[in-house]
């Protein structure tokens, strides 16, 4: 199969396991709660997330900054959601209220993570198949700051710190990313780098500079010195994935080891391990990526492992990204189940997106 075929079907499988989790996304309940939700059958497709979720830590966070918080504007008048990102959202954000992370997202849209995603594809395209930090950064600040950009409710602890600094703070667009060291060291971290990593391998780069490439990606938008170790070890995994020289056993008993051994795991991925909820900070949510990717990619499973990883819950729509990337990588375009393309919400303008990425970065 042609790296060009790999691509696409790891392009497909990203916004697909990011959009097939969104309904679910951090259900800490388990499969009680999805099915109280969305039915005894819990996720079988693309599906709207609900308007309303009990005890949702988004009407708990802070609408200016980090971590939990104030609902209150600044003295300036002004709030980072709402009026600088995410605008019109603030009052789903008042702590009177219980709304889901996803609310306003239809059925096979993606978050906002996703929709960034998009953006650094496109900044990519723009430098010639390459990625380039300071382009994207302009490019991230533009998008994020533009209403309508994108339709999604939440926006993680990174972002919200970021534009703080920018807006409030009055720093130089370098010395906006920044760390409430508790929610950024997360694994929506690694959503921006798993692209990255598909460009830089596409173009035949060195696995070192894939990897720095990788980090620096991951430093865009959040500092993060843990993030951006796991970026690297993760970035041989998205390369192997996508090449056709490497085998299914190959990317399971040498590059997930490897990767697991890089960040200091003391045991292998486990492809017995049941399906994990967990939650989003890099130690709890990354190994049983891994083991996911132990467990799903021998048997071919793209859509069977993104509807497993939707029906558990927890931090499962940035993990959703990572695993379809590789699962979506190794059945290859020709490969992919038809509802997997069909069902996504912007199927027409991603199609012609991923068009463009490959045609820029493979060489």
């Amino acid at each position: 199969m042609t790296m060009e075929d790999r691509l696409r079907g790891a392009l497909w499988g990203f916004f697909a396991g990011d959009a097939l989790a969104a309904p679910t996304h951090w259900y800490y309940g388990g499969a009680t709660q999805i099915k109280a939700d969305y039915g005894i059958r819990g996720i079988t497709d693309y599906t709207k997330p609900k308007t309303k979720l009990s005890g949702s830590i988004l009407n708990k966070s802070n609408i200016n900054g980090g971590g939990r918080g104030s609902f209150q504007k600044t003295s300036a008048g002004i709030s980072i959601i709402g009026d600088v990102i995410n605008h019109g959202k603030r009052d789903l954000w008042d702590p009177n209220k219980q709304i889901h992370y996803h609310a306003t997202l239809q059925a096979g849209e993606n978050t906002l993570e996703a929709q960034l995603a998009r953006v650094l594809m496109k900044s990519i395209v723009a430098n010639d198949g390459k990625f380039n930090a300071d382009h994207f950064r302009s490019a991230y600040i533009k998008f994020m700051t533009t209403p309508g950009s994108h339709n999604d409710t939440y926006a993680s602890t990174c972002h919200r710190m970021f534009f703080s600094n920018l807006k409030l703070g009055k720093l130089d667009p370098k010395d906006c990313p920044d760390n409430d060291m508790h929610n950024v060291d997360t694994i929506d971290g690694l959503v921006l780098p798993t692209i990255t990593a598909l460009a830089m391998t596409a173009r035949g780069e060195s696995s070192d500079v894939v990897a720095q490439s990788c980090a620096a990606t991951a430093g865009v938008t959040r500092r993060s010195s843990a993030l951006e170790q796991v970026a690297r070890a993760w970035s041989s995994v998205v390369s192997a994935a996508v090449k056709d020289s490497v085998s299914n056993e190959q990317l399971v008993d040498e590059y997930l080891p490897a990767c697991a051994t890089e960040i200091g795991l003391s045991r292998k991925p486990n492809p017995r391990s049941a399906d994990q909820m967990t939650a989003c900070y890099l130690e709890q949510s990354f190994p049983p990526t891994l083991d996911s990717l132990a467990k799903y990619v021998p048997e071919g499973g793209l859509w069977k492992g993104l509807l497993a990883n939707a029906n558990v819950g927890g931090e499962n729509v940035h993990r959703g990204s990572l695993l379809g990337a590789v699962l979506g990588a190794r059945s290859g375009l020709p490969n992919l189940p038809e509802q997997l393309r069909k069902g996504l919400y912007e199927q027409s303008k991603l199609s012609e997106e991923i068009d463009s990425f490959v045609k820029a970065v493979v060489k």
